[in-house]
């Protein structure tokens, strides 16, 4: 993998914008210019044929547990406003 910076003509492929974690296709045989100034990192093709899948999978599995969390705790936040004064100041660490 190559560091390159925007503004540099480079061939067809992935770049990684390492500033502002964006990736930038170049297609076509003559390849292009990168936008901008900020630094590239060029990512192989096949990286990222592999990379696509897992991604993907991790984004089906633990998404799931990303909106149960936070049911439970919009749940759990409700039930403590809904309190006495004393219970809610023994829970004082629970931000609303």
């Amino acid at each position: 993998m190559r560091n390159y910076h925007g503004g540099d003509k480079v061939s067809s492929g992935f770049y990684f914008n390492q500033k502002t974690w964006t990736l930038e296709s170049v297609s076509g045989k003559a390849g292009g210019v990168l936008p901008g100034g900020e630094p590239y990192l060029r990512l192989p093709s096949l990286l990222m044929l592999l990379a696509g899948p897992v991604l993907g999978a991790s984004l089906v599995l633990f998404l799931p547990f990303a909106g149960l969390y936070l049911f439970m705790k919009t749940l759990a936040q409700k039930i403590i406003a809904f309190q006495p004064l004393a219970f809610r100041r023994k829970f004082a660490y629970i931000k609303k």
